[in-house]
């Protein structure tokens, strides 16, 4: 009676919390989707305003010094048709709208908005509430040839949650509908399939409660599939044993194998640190991995006995502060990051901790401890974070100049020539820019894939640092740098990959320009020996602390200290000019101090 009940009483409570899940499922999915919806359209609108303020302040700052009488009103009207903003002004030093595409508060004061405030570079950014509009409000300074003549504000209103919810209710149909359909095929799907394993549960329940295997009858399933076929081959040979001792011993000597021969085995395999520890946290267990992990001398041995404190290198309020030695969640699986350690030796573990329980009602026997260390991953993390914020701004910059001075040229009918000029030259240097930064990104991946060869050839070293001294010397200028070049009356003739030689010189030397205050002093000095050439790069630079000099040669890293942040880079430089200098079989060291410059010193040898 017992097998007959659960067998049709199982099925159905599998597939009603089946279909119940998947609905609560699809509602959350809808909902999400709205507000995930709302957060993507949010996010576009303020990127494409915040490039669209830059492209806007260069055409304004270019009708105000190109024009006696700018006509600013009809810039702003243009603009807040172009992105249909909620309005566009220009407000002068006075504080006063000099021009606003609603025309009836020209020459009205300009009252700043109470809201959340943040800035991105030169523009800052409003969020505030009017009525029942929430208005996201961008103003950056429109610099003249005699000052800051204005700023250029623009204003747009975030899409309401009633909105997103009408787009997404467009599609409402495919996106629930379809899962419904899956969900009720997946219903009788999943009906057909527990069925059967619904009766073998039956039976084995009834196993499980019997005094002994003698008092249990089991019947075969009138069904298909290899799990039944399996169940019915089981059923037949278990009938046809003539005494049931020979199946206990049978049965008794497999899980006797399985617990004496393998389970420490498969547990000293794993990665992760495993360890077990009674109630009194003790740990009476642990694999290879765990001891590796945390014993000084790598040995399971060192661990045994002692506390999972002791075992992780924590005093007692260290461990009090953590939710793994919290006396209230020990009933509780926790996980939780640990970090270990200063400097280079600085460790990251994931620690989780899941409680022992011999049956389903007894209290906790004790607690396993699953240790692995992330520290990799949380550094590529970091390294990867980096990247992409450098990335954006070294790629968004460029392209939103070249895209306002082209649009400008296209516009512009009665730009002068000398103009013209300008910026088909801003064009231009932004595009080599850009072509650096991909060419620096290629150049990495090479590296990383192991693909980056040297295309040795004779090379003229004279021409060679007189091209390097011509690409670099713009940047000195710009910056009225003391530059210094002392090279050799006479070269030998060596063999060089000379255009890869050439870019690590220029990283080199462009490091330095970046990092010297203007009015400083840089230095480029080359000397010959019998046998090699070396190569100095001197600067009276911001330098580099003693902590960060290890890290420099690692693919994107940029120095915390603040007058490095101020100057744009992508930290791929010197990892690419140290990666070039070693496959020439040569050494670049370096020589720095903190607000007393650096010296960086190649050598290569002669060939």
């Amino acid at each position: 009676m017992l097998a007959r009940s659960v067998k049709v009483e199982l099925p159905r409570r599998v597939v009603v919390c089946y279909l119940l899940y998947s609905l609560v499922a699809i509602l959350w999915l809808a909902v999400s989707a709205v507000f995930v919806t709302k957060s993507i359209v949010v996010r576009n609108m303020e990127d494409e305003l915040l490039s669209y303020l830059q492209h806007a302040s260069t055409l304004t700052a270019l009708e105000i010094a190109s024009q006696d009488d700018p006509q600013l009103q009809t810039l702003v009207e243009r603009f807040s048709r172009e992105r249909s903003l909620l309005f566009c002004a220009f407000v002068s030093n006075d504080n006063s709208y000099e021009a606003h595409s609603r025309k009836r508060l020209v020459g009205k004061t300009h009252d700043a908005e109470n809201g959340i405030t943040t800035r991105h570079g030169d523009i800052e950014a409003v969020r505030y509430t009017s009525g029942s509009l929430k208005i996201r409000e961008y103003n950056a300074s429109i610099h003249a040839p005699t000052g800051i003549a204005g700023r250029l504000i623009i204003a747009k209103a975030e899409p309401s949650t009633g909105e997103m919810t009408r787009m997404v209710t467009r599609h409402a149909f495919v996106v629930v509908c379809c899962p419904l359909l899956l969900v009720v095929l997946g219903c009788f799907t999943l009906h057909r399939l527990v069925s059967p394993m619904a009766s073998v549960d039956s039976q084995l329940r009834q196993a499980a409660i019997a005094p002994t295997l003698a008092d249990v009858e089991l019947s075969p399933i009138k069904s298909r599939g290899p799990n039944v076929l399996g169940w019915n081959r089981i059923v037949r040979e278990f009938q046809e044993e003539n005494t049931q001792n020979s199946l206990d011993q049978r049965l008794g000597d497999a899980v006797r194998t399985l617990r004496q021969g393998k389970s420490d085995d498969i547990l000293n395999s794993l990665p992760e640190g495993i360890a077990v520890s009674d109630q009194d946290g003790i740990i009476t267990f642990a694999n290879q991995s765990m001891a590796a992990l945390l014993a000084a001398d790598a040995q399971v041995d060192s661990l045994l006995g002692k506390s999972v404190e002791v075992g992780l290198g924590l005093n007692s309020e260290q461990a009090s502060g953590l939710a793994l030695f919290d006396p209230d969640r020990f009933a509780r699986q926790v996980a939780e990051e640990l970090e270990r350690g200063d400097g280079e030796a600085k460790q990251v573990l994931r620690i989780a901790r899941t409680p022992i329980r011999t049956s389903e009602n007894a209290t906790c026997a004790g607690q396993v401890w699953t240790v692995r260390d992330i520290t990799q991953q949380k550094l590529a993390d970091a390294m990867r974070d980096q990247f992409l914020d450098n990335a954006t701004h070294e790629l968004r910059t460029p392209l939103a100049n070249i895209k306002a001075y082209a649009e400008t040229l296209s516009m512009g009918d009665d730009l002068d020539v000398e103009s013209q000029k300008e910026f088909c030259n801003t064009i231009n240097v932004e595009a080599t820019r850009l072509a650096r930064f991909i060419d620096d990104l290629l150049s990495v991946s090479s590296m990383e894939a192991g693909s980056l060869t040297l295309h040795k050839q004779g090379v003229d070293l004279d021409r060679m640092f007189s091209e390097v001294v011509g690409k670099i010397k713009s940047q000195m200028d710009k910056k009225q740098l003391d530059f210094e070049t002392i090279f050799p009356a006479k070269y030998p003739q060596t063999k060089l990959d000379k255009d890869k030689v050439n870019v690590a010189l220029v990283n080199l030397l462009g490091n330095a320009a970046k990092y010297t205050p203007d009015g400083g002093r840089v230095r480029f000095e080359v000397k010959i020996t019998d046998r090699e050439i070396r190569i100095e790069v001197e600067d009276s630079g911001v330098g580099i602390s003693e902590e960060e000099l290890p890290r420099i040669y690692d693919k994107f890293f940029r120095s915390s200290n603040p007058s490095v942040q101020q100057v744009t880079g992508t930290g791929l430089g010197l990892s690419m000019a140290h990666e070039v200098i070693k496959l020439h079989n040569g050494d670049l060291t370096v020589q720095s101090a903190l607000g007393e410059g650096t010296t960086f010193i190649a050598t290569l040898p002669l060939e």
